[in-house]
């Protein structure tokens, strides 16, 4: 009975971090160094996406809240595609709009067709307001 008892407190602390949401985040897979030779870096990122700190920020405090890591959409559907499909964060396009020095609107909108499905969905994404401090003030 004592040897279950330590067993028990012993495994409590590994699944009490499970149960409050912590999520130890998967490291990048790095290619090959000959895939990795073939690339060639841009002399200028002037025509690329420029995200400045607080909008990356506001950006990541929304998705890890719409969509968390290691997280999948659960549905009765006994055909797993869609749950599946949205469950991918490549799945959704992502839409940040500052309002102001302390305020980003971020909108995720999926797009199932990057999964080859056609089905149009009407309620798959949504809409965060995140305050420069990192909190959600609402989502829609």
């Amino acid at each position: 009975m004592k040897m279950l008892t330590g067993m028990t407190l012993l495994c409590l602390p590994l699944t009490g971090c499970s149960l409050l949401g912590y999520h130890k985040v998967k490291k990048a897979s790095w290619a090959p160094p000959e895939e990795a030779a073939a690339v060639v870096f841009p002399n200028s990122f002037k025509e690329g996406i420029h995200l400045e700190g607080p909008v990356m920020a506001a950006l990541e405090v929304a998705m890890n809240e719409f969509l968390p890591p290691g997280s999948e959409v659960q549905t009765e559907d006994p055909d797993k595609r869609m749950a599946q499909c949205l469950s991918r964060r490549s799945t959704y396009d992502t839409h940040v709009l500052q309002s102001g020095s302390d305020l980003f609107f971020v909108w995720f909108s999926p797009r199932p067709s990057r999964c080859g499905l056609s089905e149009p969905i009407l309620e798959g994404g949504a809409v965060y307001a995140i305050d420069g401090q990192g909190r959600i003030l609402d989502r829609r």
